[in-house]
């Protein structure tokens, strides 16, 4: 491991712990149900800047640090679910500004990820469909939104649902369906031909903007704004997919990493039937297990960004991390709350968000169903091969 990347890490732990975690106690950090105010994040952006914190994984050149590098970065970030928000490392910006970095033109680099990277505006990535209408969601090719051309212009028609962050964003990413294939355009927001027509209550509370369902009625994106190629809108997102994948790992480790701690020092003081709750082999066990269960949540992400950083796709390396690690914090988040009784779902400790949040993970970018299916298809082509 780089000393860059240690010597981030380091700074950036110590800004999440002594910077942003009294921010928790924020009214602001509630926002209006659907995750933080966005006054609330710039505030803390500005902060995680004259820190030397903000998006701590792209180098001052633009570059991005290596997939085991960022690993240790964002893990410190998400020891609050505030941090990725402060420090610029949370989703879905955190995978926008990856994917632009790898496919926009230096024209779109300028316009639409230059603003991401500085920390002073959001994104948004326009993929998941209502399921009512047939629509994308773990299965990109049944997408129904549309994009036609017209002139110099493409015009897009559909809706879309569980859009993180679009309320206040400004950069958007819309996939469509174009003649030659699934599409990326990019698109300032807001837009009055994208109208908001719910944001749900959901689960999880960490993302501004909540995850809103979205009406796109003759959007007009002029043919300088297509991401890449015509018709390769999924191969584009292969290349958000794996990386974004494995940073929700990295970030929510972070949190767990939280939680053990709270839990820890809940059952080191809290005493009951004569001595201290720790002692109770009940109580031991599950934290026992939760150290087990964190080490091996650090070597699954360690080993799938090795892949990455070699230029793989890492598609099934990705889906294997993202299966194996969701599971395993939902059982150390669960732990957690089990061990710290009724203060464990109250508000008192962040423990019982982060099991909330962590609940909710083990869906988005990906249901464990699903990648569990899409590995089971790559084991039964391996053994054909084989015959």
């Amino acid at each position: 491991m780089t000393d860059r990347a240690r010597a981030m890490a380091d700074k950036v732990e110590a800004f999440v712990r002594e910077t942003v975690i009294p921010y928790e106690r924020d009214p602001r950090a509630k926002g209006d149900g659907h995750g933080p105010d966005d006054a609330l994040v710039y505030e803390l952006r500005e902060k995680a800047r004259a820190a030397g914190v903000l998006t701590p994984h792209i180098l001052d050149d633009g570059s991005h640090m290596s997939q085991r590098e960022t690993a240790i970065v964002l893990i410190p970030s998400g020891l609050s679910p505030l941090g990725p928000l402060a420090c610029n490392t949370m989703a879905p910006d955190e995978g926008n500004m990856y994917l632009l970095g790898h496919v926009a033109s230096d024209e779109q680099k300028a316009h639409f990820l230059k603003p991401l990277v500085e920390g002073r505006a959001r994104s948004s990535f326009l993929m998941t469909e209502p399921a009512e209408e047939g629509g994308a969601g773990s299965d990109p090719s049944m997408m129904q939104t549309t994009a036609v051309r017209d002139g110099n212009h493409w015009v897009i028609n559909g809706r879309k649902c569980f859009i993180t962050g679009y309320k206040g964003a400004s950069v958007g990413i819309v996939m469509a369906k174009a003649e030659e294939g699934a599409s990326m355009f990019l698109v300032d927001l807001p837009d009055p031909a994208i109208t908001i027509e719910d944001v749900p209550d959901t689960i999880d509370s960490s993302m501004p903007g909540g995850h809103a369902t979205l009406r796109l009625e003759n959007l007009r994106v002029p043919a300088s704004q297509i991401l890449g190629d015509p018709g390769k809108g999924f191969a584009y997102a292969q290349i958000r997919l794996s990386p974004a994948r494995l940073s929700h790992c990295m970030r929510w480790l972070g949190g767990c990493i939280r939680a053990q701690e709270i839990a820890t020092d809940y059952a080191c003081r809290r005493e009951a039937f004569g001595k201290a709750l720790i002692n109770h082999e009940g109580v031991g066990f599950m934290l026992a297990e939760n150290r087990i269960l964190i080490k091996q949540c650090e070597l699954m992400i360690d080993w799938c960004a090795s892949v990455l950083d070699t230029g793989e796709l890492g598609t099934a390396e990705s889906s294997m991390a993202k299966v194996a690690v969701s599971e395993a914090l939902m059982k150390i988040a669960d732990n957690c709350v089990q061990v710290m009784g009724g203060t464990g779902v109250t508000g008192k400790t962040i423990v019982e968000q982060i099991f909330r949040e962590v609940r909710a993970f083990r869906i988005y970018d990906g249901p464990t169903e699903v990648h569990k299916w899409s590995l089971a298809k790559k084991i039964k082509r391996e053994w054909r091969e084989r015959q």
